[in-house]
């Protein structure tokens, strides 16, 4: 297992380690590509287990996740995670739950996210947790249409991960269907208790519209035992609401873990 060099922030440099996960591909046909990012303590502390964020377009998104939540370790603002970065072959298909059939969107894309929820939850997930020392509690991250996946995954299998982190998720997508889904599914009075960071940055018309009363609809109906965070950055343009909010997003993470013992 070879050491991985991070982002130094605020001038420290903390060790990771790397390796690739070759998934067997049941549920899938096109095969992501999964990296592990370890934490620090991981090799020297041979007894402790970890929580684990798994996050979508890894390639781009999951060092700057491991390396912001390993300064907050350092600080003792966070718990260590393992960091389970994943990078889909085709992120329409397999982020967005429904097909899209909106002019203004491109027509015939998506549909795919129940079947990559099952990839998650059969065959990825449990082979982290074969290969690695993990505990019980998950969270998966992402952003803009692999946001709109993360809120997916909050209503149609809530107790598949622990917490959610959507930043700027693309809740406008299709015929509003994720939206409308969490709508009902807060009215239910279904609960399993959750933690649900969402963010927005400067989005404007229809697409702010949809989220503002995403939102609404979330406060009025959720149940005690659901921590929500929400951030609005109005002069952060939409590919900049991760980078953004993760810090907010992962300090509410660590209350809501410290809150629940998880």
């Amino acid at each position: 297992m070879k050491t991985l060099a991070l982002y130094v922030l605020l001038f420290l440099s903390f060790a990771s380690y790397a390796s690739t996960v070759e998934p067997v591909l049941k549920a899938l046909n096109e095969k992501p590509e999964i990296t592990v990012l370890l934490p620090a303590s991981y090799a020297s502390d041979k007894t402790k287990h970890y929580p684990v964020i798994y996050v979508l377009d890894g390639q781009l998104n999951a060092q700057l996740v491991q390396s912001m939540n390993a300064r907050l370790a350092a600080s003792a603002g966070s718990y260590e995670h393992i960091v389970v970065g994943i990078e889909s072959a085709d992120r329409l298909k397999d982020f967005a739950p429904s097909v899209n059939m909106d002019p203004r969107g491109p027509i015939g894309a998506g549909g795919g996210a129940d079947k990559f929820l099952d990839y998650l939850e059969i065959e990825l997930i449990p082979r982290i947790a074969r290969q690695y020392r993990t505990t019980d509690h998950k969270t998966i991250a992402g952003h803009s249409i692999a946001g709109l996946l993360v809120v997916h995954s909050f209503h149609s299998r809530p107790q598949l991960f622990q917490a959610h982190l959507a930043f700027s998720p693309a809740i406008w997508w299709g015929e509003r269907e994720t939206a409308n889904e969490v709508k009902k599914y807060m009215r239910s009075g279904i609960s399993k208790g959750n933690f649900l960071y969402l963010n927005i940055g400067n989005e404007s018309g229809e697409m702010r519209a949809v989220y503002d009363a995403f939102v609404d609809s979330i406060v009025r109906n959720r149940s005690l035992d659901l921590m929500l965070n929400l951030d609005e950055f109005n002069t952060a343009a939409h590919g900049f609401t991760l980078s953004a909010g993760l810090y907010n997003a992962l300090r509410g993470l660590y209350k809501y873990q410290q809150a629940t013992g998880k």
